[in-house]
């Protein structure tokens, strides 16, 4: 993968070509004083744990600090979907859970999710907040 990217833009107002250069890797150590180095060390590490992330936090400085709800409501979006090393559609059911959401669009996730479990299919409502957003038109 290139360490930079090139992004073309539209001309200017007066025609002229402009372009801008990404940088696509950085060093976080750059930011370990910067309120979003949290961010950044989750998605430089989705291999960590919510605790391991959390130890590494406290040993760079307090101001860095998260309580475990916090990592884990937030490290997903650095990970594909579901959860770290789990198989999509394990029980093969997703095809038939994403059909009865769209069937069910003004159900809460909470709401959903019983839904499913009562046509046996188990999904938690953490898991149909971050499915219903593929259904949703």
């Amino acid at each position: 993968m290139p360490e930079t990217w090139t992004l073309t833009l539209e001309p200017d107002r007066y025609g002229r070509e402009r372009s801008r250069t990404v940088n696509l890797t950085i060093d976080i150590r750059e930011f370990k004083d910067r309120a979003g180095f949290a961010w950044l060390l989750m998605a430089a590490n989705p291999h960590l744990s919510v605790r391991e992330i959390q130890d590494v936090l406290e040993s760079i400085g307090e101001q860095h600090y998260r309580p475990n709800g916090w990592i884990s409501r937030r490290r997903w979006l650095f990970h594909g979907t579901g959860k770290p090393g789990a198989k999509r559609n394990a029980d093969g059911q997703e095809e038939r859970a994403r059909k009865i959401m769209a069937d069910n669009p003004r159900l809460s996730c909470r709401q959903q999710a019983h839904l499913l479990g009562d046509k046996g299919i188990g999904r938690s409502a953490e898991w149909v907040r971050q499915n219903r957003v593929l259904v949703a038109k």
